[in-house]
């Protein structure tokens, strides 16, 4: 369990923060639900399951820096893709996916847990402002942006991780040779 931009295994931490992260989700993590999501790719190469993780221990810190209902929103930003479908090749459900998939993943979350409104909140509405839900509290405010930073992280880390392995001094050498 290694958040993105995250140096360590979380669970294997005795950090207070990350025991007490662990603890809000564990019950979940490894629910047959939530495990059929490494089946799913999300962006580029993270997996949906991970693109989850990373999205529940970003709003976990921001819920806990502005003092909000920090398990709420963990829980809300785990569950919010908890879709079994690859959108890019189907679509189980008539409409758009990104108004569809967040009710889906509401269903499929009231299937395996109980479900705060917060929670509901934080899954419904995190496309906004693509999406046709705006976030009504702070907690679902914290799991759209979060999640737009997850995204933008995914994809960010694997490009550059990709461009690092690259020899790009010929072309360096030809751009170089070109302005000239």
């Amino acid at each position: 369990m290694k958040p993105v931009l995250h140096k360590h295994n979380i669970e294997l931490s005795d950090k207070a923060q990350h025991i007490e992260f662990v603890s809000m989700i564990e019950d979940l993590w490894d629910h047959p639900y939530v495990l059929e999501l490494d089946g799913f790719g999300q962006h580029l190469n993270t997996s949906r399951r991970q693109h989850s993780l990373n999205v529940a221990y970003y709003a976990y810190r921001m819920s806990k820096r502005f003092d909000l209902n920090v398990q709420d929103a963990v829980r809300g930003a785990l569950l919010h893709d908890l879709y079994h479908y690859d959108w890019r090749t189907e679509q189980p459900v008539a409409g758009r996916h990104v108004n569809v998939h967040p009710n889906q993943a509401l269903e499929n979350a009231r299937k395996i847990t109980e479900v705060s409104d917060v929670m509901a909140d934080c899954i419904v509405n995190h496309m906004w402002p693509m999406g046709e839900g705006k976030p009504q509290s702070k907690e679902a405010w914290i799991v759209q942006a979060s999640d737009k930073l997850c995204a933008l992280l995914e994809i960010t880390t694997q490009i550059a991780h990709k461009a690092a392995h690259l020899n790009l001094a010929p072309m360096m050498v030809g751009i170089l040779l070109f302005v000239k």
